[in-house]
């Protein structure tokens, strides 16, 4: 009894110099507060005007530093070619004059009408990649099996040859297959 009484104060020994070392509780336990002071000032820089307002709007018509975009800056940088201005679709009128100049802008005017079906025919590769990887993974399931007929080359052999001693056409008769009985598999027999 005596020992589990030294033991009890000893971990609590333990854990009151444990905490004092942390600074948190420190705080806590002498209910010390980090109030800020209120008689600090803190100097703002004045408000004044950018240095680029006395730029004035373009004129109307007149292409502006945009017109060139910055890859096309690089491009011709890297190549040494004067860069070339973007070219212009044609605004849809279907589509207000807000909208069209969004598009220009964003550069869905001049997109590939028929990017979804690139892009399909370019991932369905690794779809079924996937799907293969999954069924291996989850169901033990090895590739399907080749669908085709597979000749037995001695059995057709000797066919021709009896066929032929015959005096009968080659293709007369049946072609002997190999069938193949693919093993079940895995845990769950498939």
């Amino acid at each position: 009894m005596m020992v589990r009484r030294f033991i009890g104060i000893a971990m609590m020994l333990a854990l009151a110099l444990t905490l004092s070392a942390c600074e948190s509780a420190k705080k806590v336990m002498s209910q010390q507060k980090d109030a800020p002071d209120e008689f600090v000032v803190y100097q703002r820089p004045p408000i004044s005007l950018p240095p680029e307002f006395s730029l004035h709007p373009p004129d109307a018509g007149s292409s502006g530093p945009q017109a060139i975009s910055p890859t096309d800056q690089a491009r011709a940088a890297l190549l040494q070619q004067t860069p070339r201005l973007q070219d212009k679709a044609p605004a849809n009128p279907n589509l207000s004059d807000g909208l069209n100049a969004i598009m220009a802008k964003t550069g869905a005017s001049t997109a590939d009408p028929s990017i979804r079906e690139v892009v399909n025919s370019e991932t369905s590769i690794l779809s079924k990649e996937d799907k293969r990887l999954a069924d291996k993974m989850i169901f033990w399931v090895d590739d399907k099996p080749y669908q085709g007929t597979v000749v037995d080359a001695e059995k057709e052999q000797q066919r021709i040859r009896e066929t032929q001693a015959l005096g009968k056409s080659i293709t007369e008769g049946e072609t002997p297959q190999v069938k193949k009985t693919r093993g079940t598999k895995g845990l769950l027999d498939f």
